[in-house]
């Protein structure tokens, strides 16, 4: 009687381990499909493998149907790789991009932080009752990102402008401040503004040839939003009819080349990106020899990314342009500086380096969205007489917008 006592414990036993081991392996297996839910990859990317999961199944299966102690199958995860961290960045763009058939943010709502920051708090200091201290309007300045140059400037032509008797007048003051700003901005965009903000225009060489291709050189610190818009600039151009190509001279950052050819996809254009070429001057000279045989109409050059304080790489960069020149007289057409408005003032230093290194054509103002500190665009055009190309105020990749002077001054003020 005892014996079969016993024989019945190790029977119930085995079957509660063998229960246990059934659960644990369904844990494992939820765990691996949540994992792989949340990574949410592009399924056009051919790069990214699949785990097998008929493979994970009769492996948990084999484990759970045997009665002695198995041991614990490691469901088997993607390892992180130069693609799996661009797709990631895709992966949380898309994320955010509503469905096609919604416009796209206007201007206006974008900036309504900026607006909130610099306008709404000066509107608070009226509405206090008591009299207005314009230093208390130049703090707001100041502390706005327009730089000191600009702000000392703005002080003084509306205090001009005004007068003893409009100082606590918000309208007089309103009007003077968006007048003045106005100008500065229009001084450095031109009259033709509609060509300045638009990517396709028309070079003509001494003989009065079209120029092709057009060579974009776009330089930034890491983080900026660089690679991302290039990829909007080629979908601007490709979305024009233009023939496109993207140059990959980042050969530093192990995902650049990975996250490029997933913006290249997106646009329909060609990505120039040799194998085992280390050197970015190389890289560069060799996609414009490329483009000019293959008839492109825009060839746009991605650098690695750099701190403004780094020289020998800032060295690299003055080496890079002057071998695009070799390839192609006169190249590059454009060198373009991507900035993260967040940076504030920060952002207009890097400006003020790289165009003294460089002697930038322009500016691409990111992030403009989630930022309070649209400021910079001020200080960029007044200190540094510098146009802006473009700005970026959402994720989708219609949004880095044609920047023009009056529509934003009116969104801000």
């Amino acid at each position: 009687m005892a014996a079969l006592i016993a024989v019945l414990v190790l029977v119930s036993l085995s079957a509660l381990f063998a229960f246990r081991q059934r659960r644990k392996g369904e844990r494992l297996k939820a765990k691996s499909q949540e994992a792989l839910e949340k990574r949410n990859l592009d399924p056009r990317i051919e790069e990214i493998k699949q785990i097998d999961e008929k493979e994970t199944e009769s492996k948990l299966s084999q484990s759970s149907s045997s009665e002695a102690p198995a041991e614990i199958i490691e469901i088997p995860v993607p390892v992180e790789t130069p693609e799996t961290e661009a797709l990631e960045q895709i992966s949380k763009e898309r994320a955010v991009e509503p469905e096609e058939q919604e416009l796209a943010a206007s201007v206006d709502q974008a900036l309504e932080n900026t607006r909130k920051g610099f306008w709404g708090r000066i509107q608070n200091l009226f509405g206090s009752g008591e009299q207005v201290d314009m230093e208390a309007i130049e703090e707001v300045l100041y502390t706005s990102d327009l730089g000191p140059r600009t702000v000392q400037h703005l002080m003084e032509k509306m205090e001009e402008s005004i007068g003893k008797a409009g100082k606590n007048d918000e309208e007089a003051i309103r009007a003077a401040i968006k007048a003045e700003m106005l100008q500065i901005l229009e001084e450095v965009q031109g009259e033709d503004e509609e060509q300045l903000a638009g990517l396709e225009y028309e070079l003509l060489d001494d003989n009065e040839q079209s120029i092709r291709p057009i060579v974009w050189m776009v330089v930034g610190v890491n983080g900026s939003g660089k690679t991302t818009s290039i990829g909007k600039m080629a979908n601007i151009l490709a979305a024009e009819g233009k023939k496109v190509m993207l140059a990959a001279g980042d050969t530093f950052r192990a995902a650049a080349d990975a996250q490029l050819k997933v913006w290249s996809e997106r646009a329909g254009v060609e990505l120039f990106s040799p194998e085992n070429v280390k050197d970015p001057s190389a890289v560069a000279f060799d996609a414009c020899k490329s483009a000019l045989a293959k008839n492109c109409d825009h060839v746009i050059v991605d650098t690695a990314g750099r701190l403004h304080t780094q020289n020998n790489l800032m060295e690299e960069l003055k080496k890079m342009k002057r071998v695009v020149d070799k390839a192609i007289p006169g190249a590059p057409h454009e060198t373009i500086l991507v900035l993260d408005a967040n940076n504030g003032q920060n952002a207009l230093i890097q400006a003020r380096e790289f165009h003294q290194a460089l002697d930038l054509t322009g500016v691409i103002l990111t992030k403009m969205d989630g930022s309070a500190k649209g400021g910079v665009v001020f200080g960029v055009a007044h200190e540094l007489s510098l146009p802006i190309k473009r700005i970026g105020i959402g994720e989708k990749i219609e949004d880095l917008r044609s920047f023009h002077a009056k529509e934003f001054v009116d969104a801000i003020i």
